[in-house]
């Protein structure tokens, strides 16, 4: 009989949610992959690879855990007796990113195993593919593994046999769930709203003229199609410059223009708003470190008209919206509780109904490296990729959005199989470009 390990802590409301819908099969990872470069062009070494690794694991209590009665109204966080990195890490010969990310979103993992709840691909160009289960982290933990292991990568080889692979999970206390480190309780207000649009007629609710997508289909695939949208650190730069001057944010102006391509795509006629969320980090509410694996994110649901004119008043506006309503997003977490623990159903529920989310934009931000060694080659971390799958139940289309230390950004749209159609995505995806190089241009001219 196969040895319990440590409970760690009982998980939290918000990753329960994440637990069951990975559970019933609506999920699979969250995944940010990243370029490490050597200024000599050395290669990654599988032995360097590994004792950084270890010293990541040691770090991060995150990476040393399972779950424990997964299926129980309760479920928990139990350390694991040891991590076994040669089970968890693979290499691949491919170079395609595009492909990896779609295969990567296509696997949930085994929660009956005796692994922890990540894995790593590691690519011929040495862009390493971080996935994990969304109940350890949130879109920022990705960026918290990749700043440790380059971290780890410049420290240097330690005396560990090269052949060792396996490594002690971390004792050090898991960051707890959101509920403990803030108040989640929801105003009277919230409750009867959210109340309404459970159970009212779908003519009544607000999502009722708004454009989602196709219905959530009843046969459930995890497939997700990928396209990447790059834009280099100049243009970024003037990006930034552009937002500024109109009061706005990059996430407002990507939302804004989002907004606006869809409108020139979508049947006027038939939709009036389009429905929209915008994942909201609580770390600062929290008070939760950037460099911790933690599951701290609200959303803020919108309905914005169909315009099919980009607008930086508009972008101004909402980016002054994501602000003051970022405190009242925990709200958003704590109407979890009226589920009752009825989460299985809860999801099952929305199989072949209206899809409840358009168009996604969840953007985490830049990555900061940690200070480098003053002498010696040192890792750099060059192209970084944002995903998550979500595939079944979520937003119609997302957009990723990660920055990268360069100062160059990418966008991962992503959209589940049969959600919307692949042609429309690609469309969508080619306009999204075209207007943010237009206004690029606007203000180089």
């Amino acid at each position: 009989m196969e040895e319990r390990g440590e409970i760690v802590r009982p998980a939290g409301l918000l990753e329960r949610y994440h637990i069951v819908r990975h559970s019933v099969g609506l999920d699979s990872c969250v995944l940010n992959a990243a370029q490490y470069i050597h200024p000599e062009n050395h290669r990654l070494e599988k032995g360097a690879l590994f004792q950084a690794l270890r010293k990541v694991v040691q770090l991060h209590p995150a990476l040393g855990i399972r779950l424990a009665r997964e299926l129980s109204p309760n479920p928990s966080f139990e350390r694991l007796q040891i991590v076994d990195l040669a089970e968890i890490v693979e290499f691949s010969d491919s170079c395609g990113l595009k492909a990896t990310i779609e295969a990567q979103l296509l696997r949930p993992f085994n929660t009956a195993s005796a692994l922890p709840l990540w894995r790593v691909v590691v690519m011929k160009d040495d862009t390493i593919c971080f996935a994990w289960h969304h109940c350890i982290g949130d879109g920022m933990s990705g960026l918290a593994f990749h700043r440790t292991l380059q971290a780890s990568l410049e420290e240097g080889e330690d005396h560990t046999p090269a052949a060792n692979y396996t490594v002690l999970p971390s004792r050090n206390t898991f960051t707890p769930a959101i509920e403990e480190m803030t108040s989640l309780t929801p105003s009277w207000g919230k409750v009867v709203l959210e109340i309404f649009e459970l159970f009212a007629p779908t003519a009544w609710t607000r999502g009722a003229s708004a454009w989602t997508g196709n219905p959530v289909k009843t046969d459930i695939s995890l497939t997700t199609r990928v396209l990447l949208i790059e834009f280099a650190p100049d243009e970024v730069s003037a990006l930034l410059n552009i937002c500024r001057s109109h009061k706005a944010t990059l996430t407002s102006a990507f939302q804004t223009m989002a907004i606006s391509v869809l409108s020139s795509l979508i049947p006027a006629e038939k939709h009036k708003t389009i429905s929209s969320y915008v994942p909201i980090s609580l770390r600062g509410i929290a008070g939760t470190p950037s460099d911790v694996f933690c599951d701290h994110v609200s959303t803020l649901h919108s309905y914005p008209r169909i315009n099919a004119t980009f607008s930086w008043v508009e972008a101004a506006q909402y980016a002054s919206r994501l602000r003051s309503y970022t405190p009242q997003s925990v709200e958003e977490i704590g109407m979890i509780r009226f589920l009752f623990g009825k989460y299985a159903s809860f999801f099952k529920g929305k199989l072949g109904k209206k899809r409840q989310g358009g168009i996604e934009i969840s953007n985490v931000g830049r990555f900061e490296a940690k200070s480098s060694l003053e002498a010696g080659p040192t890792w750099s971390i060059g192209r970084m990729v944002f995903a998550q799958c979500d595939a079944v139940l979520g937003a119609a289309l997302k957009l990723n959005v990660v920055g990268d230390s360069l100062g160059g950004v990418t966008v991962a749209v992503t959209w589940g199989a049969g959600a919307i159609p692949d042609s429309f995505a690609e469309e969508f995806t080619s306009r999204f470009k075209v207007g943010i190089d237009r206004l690029l241009k606007a203000t180089s001219g």
